[in-house]
């Protein structure tokens, strides 16, 4: 082997072993997180009838029996059994590297670039964007680089605005709230520049959202996110469940893994009649305002199926995307971020009580083998 091969196969053999490495570190965080959710789903029972029709469709599509413990937690939450709920182990660890591109989804999931990418989508836009920072440069909201200063002068009196990260942000980490004014933010007494280097780079400076008044009287201090997933099965692009999910007790963050209250949303718009937490607390109406879920409707929500299908089949490279998308005060469909690595699909299972996938589930189960 001439010394270009060697080093070629070297490096090939270090990315599997690191690749290794990150699976395992996965799927261990998957299964401490089935064993602290042990108490949820310890008095569920699956009977031997039950049990036959899972590891049935498993077996026929997979060639092995799988862990039945992901079926009794999402039936903890509903009480309702489905055999085609899809384990989240399984989905985390196997089937969204089998469907989308890694590599390409680390530049795609920059949501700096989100404007650019869906900016033809009719009904759809982004919340308008006043400054972003790429690789500690920063930009104006159409890309002309300007100096720190200037910057903080755009933000001078900029008034209330929210802050996220780029790059690698989860379950609304690090998306914060700001209210500028003479330089000093209201809420934490920081200036601009202090800000600026909590979040040294990689972040972008946009409107704050006011949600639609049907999201607002659920609970007004957050937006109140849809979180819509679209899949691609051969030619055609699917939806699964979609979810709303809202804040609670004053948090600005709507995030059920923050805290928040999930629930079913109907493909025509209608809540479902009760929203549950992380830890399974089962609510009819929100805690906060009151409001009942029952026969409450949203609205566009046949619009936003429409617009998430769209924007999919403009992303290459990618067959499982989770779209987090919000309406606003004037009923505009306003993406807020696309999620294509570590997506999850646990939450819409849980709060539905259907299978992620629903009449493709037997075809998922079969791409875990290719």
């Amino acid at each position: 082997m001439n010394s270009k091969a060697y080093v070629k196969a070297a490096a090939t053999g270090f990315m599997r072993m690191i690749n290794s490495a990150y699976l395992v570190k996965i799927a261990a965080g998957e299964y401490y997180s089935i064993v602290q959710k042990r108490p949820l789903y310890k008095n569920v029972t699956i009977d031997d009838q039950q049990e036959k029709e899972i590891q049935s469709i498993w077996k026929r599509h997979y060639g092995k029996k799988v862990p039945t413990r992901w079926h009794r937690l999402y039936q903890s939450y509903t009480g309702r059994y489905n055999k085609k709920y899809f384990p989240e182990v399984l989905f985390t660890t196997k089937l969204e590297r089998r469907l989308n591109d890694r590599e390409v989804a680390r530049f795609i999931s920059d949501k700096s670039f989100l404007p650019m990418y869906y900016r033809d989508i009719g009904g759809v836009r982004s919340p308008d964007t006043y400054l972003m920072n790429n690789s500690g440069i920063f930009y104006t909201a159409d890309r002309r680089i300007i100096s720190r200063e200037k910057a903080a002068s755009l933000l001078l009196d900029k008034g209330e605005v929210i802050i996220k990260p780029t790059l690698d942000s989860s379950s609304g980490d690090s998306v914060n709230r700001f209210d500028f004014h003479g330089g000093i933010d209201r809420i934490s007494g920081d200036s601009i520049e202090d800000v600026f280097d909590a979040y040294k780079e990689n972040f972008l400076v946009q409107e704050k959202i006011i949600p639609n008044r049907h999201l607002k009287v659920l609970y007004p201090d957050s937006i109140n996110t849809l979180r819509v997933i679209t899949y691609l099965i051969d030619d055609e692009v699917k939806c699964a469940p979609i979810t709303l999910s809202m804040g609670r007790d004053g948090n600005h963050v709507d995030n059920i893994q923050a805290g928040g209250i999930s629930i079913a949303v109907s493909d025509d718009g209608m809540l479902a009649d009760e929203g549950y937490t992380h830890f399974g607390e089962v609510h009819t109406e929100h805690p906060d305002t009151g409001t009942p879920f029952k026969g409450h409707q949203l609205p566009k929500i046949p619009d936003v199926i429409r617009g998430a299908k769209e924007m999919h089949e403009k992303t290459p490279h990618m067959r499982i995307i989770s779209w987090d998308i919000t309406i606003d005060e004037n009923e505009a469909i306003v993406l807020l971020e696309i999620n294509i690595s570590g997506q999850s699909v646990w939450f819409p299972q849980m709060v539905s009580g259907k299978a992620v996938f629903g009449e493709d589930t037997e075809r998922m189960i079969q791409m875990l083998k290719k």
